[in-house]
């Protein structure tokens, strides 16, 4: 209970100082509009579609590799449990 106190403590606290600083607004400006925070350059639509396009995928892919790789993991130990049951011997008194 205590480190989720701490958290939402912490989490709020950093939300705060963001929407003071003016780095959130920086943050959504970049975002949306492509505008380069501190410049009055902005980045062409496209490449910022490209750019979020591209850092959803990856964000996504790395998910799901993840996800792949635990469940050639959980085959693979259920695999080798079902080998190890198999060479057991019987028990001896297994039916009385």
């Amino acid at each position: 209970m205590k480190k989720v106190v701490i958290l939402t403590v912490v989490a709020g606290f950093g939300l705060v100082v963001l929407l003071n600083s003016g780095i959130f607004e920086s943050l959504v400006l970049f975002l949306l509009a492509g505008i380069v925070p501190g410049t009055n350059y902005a980045i062409p639509s496209s490449i910022m579609l490209l750019c979020i396009i591209s850092i959803v995928w990856l964000i996504l892919f790395r998910f799901m590799a993840i996800e792949a790789y635990i469940v050639y993991i959980n085959k693979r130990s259920a695999k080798k449990t079902a080998l190890h049951k198999k060479r057991m011997p019987k028990r001896r008194f297994e039916q009385v």
